[in-house]
């Protein structure tokens, strides 16, 4: 409440915070009535600033400000006994000179009060004029600190004229924003100091989309010596990006060139890695066999970082299988621990998806090896489900067998329940669907059970949280024949049923009548 104003209502603002009801004036005698003097002890209870600067503006209101205190002794006590407000000796309000985080002021310390208890930028300049951070009686109304204005055009909280560091061009940008009448060759000059701006950075990306080749070539120039240092820069990494972008063959080989000693580390930050995809993504093939000859250096620890497995995907991706021979080949050695990794299952994906089978070989052949552990495993269930996307006819057939052979523990996990919901749709209308028709009906069986048995699988099923998604994913996928003996089954068992299992049911009847009005 200290802050520009008390949050009260029917007030008239003093500054700094303090306010009096708006139907008494200076002077008043302190006859008021009871409800407002409560309101204002309760404000001056928890404001001591407040309740010494109204007694000392106007003494009317010592009888208010004394309820104040005696409802809160500790209040106006010296520095720092009192640990929500106190004085300069409170820690929260820090120390004179230092930013004050609780007010508007720049100078820190106790409140500034002067005879128009403005509170202003210097920590108290101009008392009775009205500061930048309060309204002082007679004065204008200043700014707002923290305002969305000071958020958009000054990161720092000072207004662009007062960093004394900053260029004239850079402090016009700050005012104007990236509709400044500024051209890009006006600012050449502090190109660089503008790329590690936040402001600067979109202003120069706005201007090399309009620029043409002689000025972009002259900014390209000046960026070229320093673009390891601008990609990972908060800022300047989006010019670097920007040149790969729109930049001409020859100036993204040159940029590649220049990263090529710090590609690993790159690929490793937060910012550089999304330099070195932006790379890979549109330099030509020369360039990205330089990228990736520097990155088998230490290909595992980009595989396995946060950062750096987003390049090696980008590889896959956009190389050619020769190419990415050393991701292969890595992986190929950890196959396992790979598909079971946070980050290095993604990569193992990616390999999944664009490399034929053929030389994925020995990558597949360890994932079959272990299908039942890595389909319960929370990252390697995916590579389980993309091995089954995108793996070979025999590969999905040795897979489905070994969720059949265990169909109620693979369909009551979390994760493995994925693995089944993904056999019976590759098993359906995948590529392979016509080959797969035998291991189709091998997981109809499953979860059917033998006919005319007393607890077929289903029943265990309906009301678990997961083999309840299971029952309606294959419902999904089922045919009309298969549809009707789930539907009698769980008629049958109907005194049985759960919540969710009377759910399934009552979306099975639902399904039955409605086909029957379509026939």
């Amino acid at each position: 409440g200290c802050c520009g104003g008390y949050g009260g209502y029917g007030q008239m603002n003093f500054g700094s915070g303090m306010s009096m009801p708006s139907g008494m004036a200076p002077g008043m005698a302190p006859g008021m009535d009871q409800a407002t003097m409560n309101m204002m002890s309760m404000q001056m209870m928890y404001n001591p600033a407040m309740a010494q600067a109204a007694a000392m503006y106007n003494p009317a209101m010592a009888q208010v400000a004394l309820m104040g205190m005696q409802m809160n002794p500790l209040a106006m006590m010296p520095g720092g006994m009192n640990p929500m407000f106190g004085m300069p000796g409170n820690p929260m309000f820090g120390t004179p000179g230092a930013m004050n985080p609780m007010f508007p002021t720049m100078g820190g310390g106790a409140l500034a009060m002067g005879k128009g208890m403005g509170s202003s930028k210097g920590g108290g300049k101009g008392g009775g004029k009205g500061g930048e951070g309060g309204k002082g009686r007679g004065g204008k109304r200043g700014k707002k600190a923290g305002s969305k204005e000071d958020q958009e055009f000054s990161p720092s909280g000072q207004e662009p004229a007062d960093d004394p560091n900053r260029s004239a061009a850079l402090t016009q940008v700050y005012r104007e924003g990236t509709k400044s009448k500024l051209t890009l060759n006006e600012v050449m000059e502090q190109v660089l100091e503008f790329a590690k701006d936040q402001h600067g950075s979109k202003f120069l990306q706005s201007r090399l989309d309009e620029a043409d080749k002689e000025d972009r070539q002259l900014v390209f120039t000046i960026i070229k010596p320093r673009v390891a240092t601008l990609a990972n820069d908060p800022f300047g990494n989006f010019i670097v990006q920007k040149f790969f972008d729109i930049g001409t063959v020859e100036q993204r080989k040159e940029m590649v060139l220049e990263l090529y000693p710090k590609l690993g580390a790159l690929s490793l930050d937060t910012h550089g890695c999304r330099v070195v995809q932006k790379a890979v993504q549109h330099v030509p093939r020369e360039s990205q066999l330089q990228i990736a000859h520097k990155l088998q250096e230490d290909v595992v620890a980009c595989i396995e970082s946060m950062h750096g497995n987003h390049v090696i995907q980008k590889c896959v991706e956009r190389m050619p299988p020769e190419s990415v021979a050393f991701i292969l080949k890595a992986v190929e050695a950890r196959t396992y621990f790979m598909s079971s990794h946070t980050y290095g299952c993604r990569v193992v994906q990616r390999l999944l998806e664009h490399c034929a089978p053929g030389v994925l070989g020995k990558i597949l052949d360890e994932i079959l090896a272990n299908v039942t552990k890595l389909a319960q495993d929370p990252y390697g269930n995916y590579v389980i489900q993309h091995t089954l996307q995108h793996g070979r006819k025999e590969d999905k057939k040795q897979i489905i067998d070994v969720v059949t052979g265990d169909f109620l523990n693979f369909a009551k996990s979390k994760c493995s329940s994925n693995v089944v919901d993904k056999c019976f749709e590759v098993a359906t209308s995948g590529e392979h669907a016509q080959a797969l028709e035998e291991e189709r009906a091998a997981l109809m069986a499953a979860i059917l059970g033998e006919p005319g048995a007393a607890s077929p699988p289903i029943l265990a099923m309906t009301d678990d949280r997961w083999g309840s998604f299971i029952v309606q994913r294959v419902i999904k996928h089922s045919r009309s024949s298969e549809r009707e003996q789930l539907l009698n089954q769980l008629q049958a068992a109907e005194t049985q049923l759960g919540v969710k299992g009377k759910r399934i049911l009552a979306s099975l009847l639902g399904q039955g009548g409605q086909q029957a009005k379509a026939s």
